[in-house]
């Protein structure tokens, strides 16, 4: 059975079932798991889904279109009421399906329904990056086999060691809060690192700032003291974030609250200020929010208030990021492109400002300016 002819079962299966055939990026992700790709793969390599984020393909797109054909092989008896259908047994969902005895499909990822702990179930290679492969898991030993993240670190260099002891302390001394993601466990196995996190569902904040589409005033204020509210949290534990974009915020499906993940760029404050090398670093994957003292190896604690700023620019003026000019001094001009009163443009620019004192230092004050309007 080839590819093509896989997805047009399931297609088939599905149309019979709901009345709607599979959307072009469930069809995309179909494709793309079939050839063992992970999600960014996907979207460099599928047509259907270029210009979505990973995020959104993976946690959206991707998540909900295994619980739907799971209904749906369950209502055509092709598969048990306890079965699930994951990305790891898609091939084998596919071939009971079709009553044929023989998959021919590309080699599978290894990981793909190893057991790790005699706990954690691999199901899907969620993303890769420089550092690290993270894979969509089932938890056998709680009810109902919840949904957790697994990130594999890619070598055992001392640099790959420094980033798992830095990001497990940091994640350990932020303890349990609501809004970010708990670490399950850490460990090693095979000659690699593991993390284990919660899986939270819902979308990436990238989803909702679409261009040309600006939001209303008290749709950003709302949001932003959302997202400050988490990271007062976080900066009372002497934490910076350093990765803060859109698709590292998530809009919980269960509450609409927004959750902060992905901690790998966290840096403590105590030992950024006594390192005795602090190697120029970006600190994060998204440019268009990293202030100009972390794009050369200094963040502090503002430093995460301007890229709050700037998320709440771009909602305002329905702009990226990247299409506004400065003025001589280096800082934001975008007053003009916005319906905004002076109060919050006021708030704003100084969450924005080039220079770093002049800034609100810390989440606790960004989030009292913002309640004061």
């Amino acid at each position: 059975m080839t590819i093509e002819e896989a997805i047009n079962l399931l297609d088939n299966l599905v149309t019979k079932q709901t009345g709607k055939p599979l959307s072009r990026l469930q069809q995309a992700i179909i494709n793309g798991v079939l050839q063992s790709w992970t999600y960014k793969e996907i979207e460099q390599n599928d047509p259907r889904a270029r210009g979505y984020s990973v995020h959104f393909l993976g946690r959206g797109v991707g998540y909900k279109l295994w619980q739907q054909l799971t209904e749906v092989l369950r209502q055509e008896g092709i598969i048990g009421q306890e079965e699930k259908v994951v990305a790891a047994r898609l091939w084998d969902c596919i071939m009971r399906a079709s009553q044929q005895g023989k998959q021919t499909a590309t080699r599978p990822d290894p990981m793909l329904e190893k057991l790790m702990r005699m706990r954690y179930r691999i199901t899907e290679h969620f993303v890769s990056t420089e550092y690290s492969d993270t894979y969509l898991a089932e938890d056998e030993q709680l009810p109902d086999r919840p949904l957790c993240l697994v990130k594999r670190l890619k070598s055992q260099s001392e640099r790959t060691s420094y980033l798992f002891d830095r990001e497990t302390r940091i994640l350990y001394s932020l303890g349990q809060h609501d809004r970010i993601p708990e670490l399950l466990a850490r460990f090693e196995e095979d000659g690699y690192f593991y993390l284990v996190y919660q899986f939270i569902e819902g979308q990436p904040l990238s989803e909702e700032l679409i261009e040309g589409q600006p939001w209303e005033e008290h749709q950003v204020i709302a949001l932003l003291q959302d997202i400050l509210e988490v990271l007062v949290f976080v900066h009372k534990k002497d934490i910076i974030h350093r990765d803060l974009h859109p698709q590292n915020l998530i809009r919980r499906t269960s509450d609409n609250k927004i959750v902060l993940i992905d901690f790998g760029s966290v840096k403590e404050i105590s030992n950024w200020q006594n390192s005795t090398c602090q190697t120029k670093s970006r600190g994060g994957t998204q440019q268009d929010y990293i202030p100009p003292e972390q794009a050369i190896g200094s963040p502090k604690l503002c430093s995460d208030i301007y890229a709050i700023g700037i998320i709440g620019i771009q909602a305002l003026t329905g702009m990226k990021p990247k299409k506004f000019r400065v003025d001589n001094v280096g800082n934001l001009i975008w007053k003009q492109y916005a319906q905004v009163s002076p109060e919050f443009a006021k708030v704003l620019d100084q969450m924005v400002l080039y220079a770093f004192p002049q800034r609100y230092q810390s989440a606790t004050e960004a989030l009292q300016a913002i309640q004061n309007i």
